[in-house]
């Protein structure tokens, strides 16, 4: 080989350095001046090299970055063959992970070690946590489902409502027919039903609430409120009554617990309360103790029809005789007590003589009459009503003796 063919030692300086470069990944440069054919070689290979080197370090980069859609190196690349296995087994784990994130939990990696077995035991537990989930779901369904068929077997109206917003979530079918149509979001009632309101405004109040509401046509509803979660959103579930007739009903028992049904009179437990009442204002009063004359032969000799309409007639006629501030109860079977008040003894009999005329001009076929006492009390706040009503009492029964042997003399 001549002197011109020979590699120079500069050629083997910038061959030196262009494998240097080649290990530092940076770009081949210079060029030989030997022309021998084994410098010719040397210098394709290393080019050949820096080329599998450079595009093996970018698609190493781009796996790096997570960018799998990048080109891998072509075959003749000899260097990135594991890269592009990499590759491969990247892309299926991502496609894996995609079928697990759908509901595939039977993939499993078996190609990449540790990290297979961390996600083979993350589908498992992922797995374990779904069908966890889908049980409480099914149990939550079949408990709203439970709920809800409870809620419209009800005789209370159920309205669930929103804590924050008062929108209506649900009605029970009774709620639908008597209270909220939400056909068009209104009550039976009309647009503007207090009520609906009340319900409407229960924001962050207590969990349980029980109340009465009064509307304005004297329609009384008795209201239970409880906190809820209904399908994952605070709600408060109302359990609604209607019980204007029950507080009707409570207010005449009321009243009749201390009325006469046959006559509609005061009745005796009346009595005594008011007469204490009387007494304790210092007010003077005549207290008459009345009895109606042979009621019981009446009774025995023409029926209870007749007896109850002696006892009718009685009555009238001393309602007729009473003032305003004056008081007639029926005290038992065939007794009576008024209560004159500010009247003294006289007049008291002489009203209660009045009376007797009139009860026994009455055109029956058998004879009617009363007997009375009267007993006058002043400013006397010591005395007990028993004993004005037996002193009253006494007095009664005397004027029957009287009467009596009268009768038989």
């Amino acid at each position: 080989m001549s002197e011109g063919e020979r590699m120079t030692e500069k050629d083997e300086i910038i061959l030196l350095e262009q494998i240097r470069n080649m290990m530092e990944n940076k770009p081949v440069s210079g060029e030989i001046e030997g022309t021998d054919q084994v410098g010719k070689d040397l210098l394709e290979a290393l080019k050949k090299l820096s080329h599998c080197l450079t595009e093996a370090n970018q698609f190493l980069k781009n796996l790096a970055e997570g960018n799998l859609l990048a080109k891998p190196p072509g075959r003749d690349n000899y260097m990135a063959g594991e890269l592009k296995k990499l590759h491969a087994s990247l892309k299926h784990m991502v496609w894996q992970t995609r079928q697990v994130i759908h509901g595939d939990y039977k993939q499993r990696l078996n190609f990449m070690g540790d990290l297979s077995e961390v996600f083979n035991e993350m589908v498992v537990q992922l797995e374990q946590r779904e069908n966890k989930l889908r049980e409480q779901a099914e149990k939550e369904r079949k408990f709203n489902t439970l709920l809800v068929s409870i809620m419209n077997s009800l005789k209370e109206w159920v309205v669930v409502t929103d804590e924050e917003t008062g929108e209506i979530l649900y009605t029970n079918e009774l709620a639908k027919k008597r209270f909220y149509d939400s056909s068009n979001n209104t009550t039976i009632f009309g647009k503007d039903f207090p009520l609906l309101t009340r319900l409407q405004s229960c924001q962050g109040e207590e969990l349980e609430q029980r109340y009465e509401f009064t509307c304005s046509h004297d329609q009384i509803f008795q209201v239970k409120a409880y906190s809820l979660l209904w399908e994952d959103r605070k709600a408060v579930v109302h359990l609604i009554t209607d019980i204007t007739y029950q507080k009707e009903n409570e207010a005449f028992l009321e009243v009749m617990a201390y009325k006469d049904e046959l006559t509609g009179l005061n009745n005796r437990r009346n009595c005594l309360h008011t007469i204490e009442s009387y007494i304790e204002t210092g007010a003077p009063f005549s207290i008459c103790m009345i009895d109606l004359d042979d009621l019981k032969q009446i009774n025995d000799m023409y029926g209870h029809l007749n007896g109850d309409e002696y006892i009718k007639l009685v009555s009238e006629e001393l309602k007729k005789s009473a003032g305003e501030e004056d008081y007639t109860c029926r005290f038992g079977g065939d007794e009576f007590v008024v209560v004159y008040k500010n009247c003294g003894e006289r007049e008291a009999l002489e009203k209660l003589r009045a009376i007797d005329e009139r009860v026994s001009d009455g055109k029956k076929e058998y004879p009617m009459s009363i007997s009375y006492g009267v007993v006058y009390v002043g400013n006397s706040p010591d005395i007990l009503s028993e004993t004005i009503l037996k002193m009253a009492d006494e007095k009664m029964y005397c004027f029957k003796r009287t009467r009596k042997e009268k009768n038989c003399g």
